[in-house]
């Protein structure tokens, strides 16, 4: 028996118990295999390089250098920037001597290795030593894991502080699964440089919508109030403002007999129009141009569901009942901790990914969507009388007719030809594929706990764990008005004393203390640091006393807040690219940036909240 395949064998179930049971009968397949001298139990042609040491092929490739694989591997960890990655990802690797050489140059890194077949791990396990693979502190080994476990895997790194590394392969299922788990990697990309620019370009707005609204938190209930209270029999339908959508407006009335009727803010106009006013409205972007979805619109039957930061004067709309889920931005959070969660529903870009949330958040068990196309069938954008049609007729003149704004929909953006649930062809493009991504993995995690999704308008864009309906098959469930009254009183019953005026004002009030204290610190921080760079020789004391202010600024409650105003990652080095090129005092300099942007982004705090 291979004495490193034993030792190998035995540092692997020490390090991964759980891992190694769950991969028993391989390792005693491959172990067999071994015993029997079958040499096709490995998927590599295994050969000697020239410097003696182990080499492979897979087919006609090289998987290692034919020469010297260690130093190969040695150079391949010069991708890897101390400063900027925290994690290495080998999409499979080989042997192991890239994870091996990342072992002794990374000892605080995480090294994360992905590899979906169990017998590529086993064979790099028999040729070399993993010892200080397996004794690195920080390794992750995804063995024939899933595509959401991978996603959860990343989930705790940014895309810019992961260094992927690829391996050559021939095997067809191995390309296609990397290819699958490499997409992961770019929608996280997309995902974070859409966060980073909406952050850069809406964060006043959200500030300024946060200040206004925030007495809210203490005047509305939370959407915790429906958390779970939905009978399990009771089917829950989101409309969204796809063109699809129009397939579904003339069976709503009966639609909403049958179920808890909710409704997009985009989709509003349309469903008004169709004289039928849903359960629920959602509406939780604070862009103005999201405010105008509700504009010269009634719906006193419905809840709407909004957040702290929406436009203010989204407050001011006709409805039943104006409700809250927790908000996504740092004030709301301040205060929600002080004075009571409102309970939080998933955000994935889209007002629709939030509607779905919410009915999960009720515990249906069964939710079904309308008008979520994700892409452009027919080549049209958004459902006839939508707001974003309304608006477009509202700006077309004679050299900017409203059919300009499909047309820019559909050229502009990263188009390209997916499938619909009857695999047909349809447009979408690279930002609903995001959306969709959303979906495919939340509906996964549903369909766990006995919830399904299904589409009732099949010429949208397919979506895995989303299951093909039909509005016949709908309409032949039965009555469910006592089902939704039950609903409703549950979730009346389940509703949170709300806090009092009194309670309010003393956590605005320490709020604004807390914002003061940030701000006289961040004052004598800059002081300091100026002072330093006129001084050199003070700077080791100065750099002694910034440390010092830099530990009461994080242990302030109110710095998250302040936060959203300073300048991102992305915008403080391009001011840090204009500082003068003095090793000496980069420190220094780079302080003062940041005490200067943080003065700033509290004085925008000073001016709307008025302390």
């Amino acid at each position: 028996m291979n004495s490193i395949w034993n030792k190998n064998k035995d540092l692997f179930i020490k390090r991964f118990p759980s891992l190694a049971e769950l991969q028993k009968e391989n390792l005693l397949a491959f172990e067999n295999a071994l015993k029997n001298n079958e040499s096709s139990v490995f998927p590599y042609q295994i050969l000697n390089a020239k410097n003696g040491e182990v080499t492979a092929l897979e087919g006609t490739k090289a998987i290692h250098s034919k020469y010297d694989p260690t130093r190969e591997a040695v150079k391949l960890t010069e991708k890897f920037d101390s400063e900027k990655h925290k994690a290495c990802v080998f999409f499979s690797f080989g042997l192991g001597y890239g994870p091996n050489a990342f072992a002794e140059k990374t000892p605080e890194s995480t090294i994360i290795l992905i590899e979906p077949e169990p017998f590529y791990f086993f064979t790099a396990l028999t040729f070399l030593d993993w010892e200080k693979i397996f004794a690195h502190g920080k390794l992750i080994l995804a063995l024939d894991a899933s595509k959401e476990e991978c996603t959860n895997i990343f989930a705790s790194f940014s895309f810019e502080e992961l260094c992927p590394i690829y391996m050559p392969s021939q095997n067809e299922n191995r390309e296609k699964y990397f290819k699958e788990i490499h997409s992961v990697l770019l929608q996280k990309k997309q995902t974070e440089n859409i966060n980073t620019n909406t952050l850069e370009k809406f964060s006043t707005l959200w500030l300024r919508n946060s200040t206004k609204n925030i007495e809210q938190l203490a005047l509305r209930d939370g959407v915790i109030k429906y958390k779970n209270t939905a009978p399990k029999d009771l089917p829950f339908i989101i409309l969204a403002a796809g063109p699809s959508l129009k397939d579904v407006l003339p069976y709503l009335k009966e639609l909403k007999q049958k179920s808890v009727l909710i409704c997009v803010d985009t989709a509003l106009h349309a469903c008004l129009k169709a004289g039928v006013e849903p359960d629920f409205i959602i509406l939780v972007d604070p862009q103005y141009y999201c405010a105008k979805h509700l504009d010269f619109l009634s719906s006193p039957g419905s809840v709407l569901i909004t957040e702290s930061a929406a436009y203010p004067s989204v407050f001011r709309f006709n409805a039943k009942e104006i409700v809250l889920c927790s908000s996504l931005f740092p004030l709301g959070q301040y205060f929600e901790k002080q004075l009571g969660t409102k309970g939080s529903l998933g955000s994935g870009g889209s007002v629709a990914t939030t509607a779905w949330d919410f009915a999960y958040w009720c515990g249906a068990s069964k939710i079904f969507i309308a008008g979520m196309d994700l892409g452009f069938p027919n080549k049209e954008t958004h459902i006839r009388g939508s707001q974003f049609e309304q608006r477009a007729h509202r700006l077309s003149k004679k050299t900017h007719p409203s059919e300009t704004d499909g047309i820019v929909s559909l050229m502009s953006t990263s188009v390209y030809k997916a499938k619909d649930y009857d695999g047909k062809e349809i447009l979408t493009d690279q930002k609903m594929s995001l959306f969709s991504w959303w979906f495919e993995k939340h509906c996964a995690e549903a369909k766990l706990n006995n919830c399904r999704t299904f589409t009732l308008t099949p010429q949208s864009l397919a979506i895995a764990n989303v299951e093909k309906s039909n509005i016949d098959a709908f309409n032949a469930k039965p009555d469910a008005s006592n089902l939704k009254d039950d609903f409703f009183t549950a979730s009346e019953k389940n509703a949170q004393k709300l806090p009092s005026r009194e309670e309010y004002l003393a956590v605005l009030n320490n709020f604004t203390f807390q914002m003061n204290k940030l701000l006289e610190l961040s004052k004598k921080g800059k002081k300091l640091a100026e002072t330093g760079i006129k001084d050199r020789l003070k700077a080791p004391y100065i750099l002694q006393e910034l440390s010092l202010i830099d530990e009461k600024i994080l242990k302030s409650d109110a710095k998250n807040a302040a936060a959203l105003v300073f300048p991102t990652e992305r915008q403080l080095q391009k001011l840090f690219k204009d500082l003068p090129q003095d090793a000496g005092l980069e420190t220094l300099y780079k302080s003062r940036v940041i005490y200067t942007e943080l003065i700033n982004a509290i004085l925008k705090y000073k001016k709307y909240l008025n302390f």
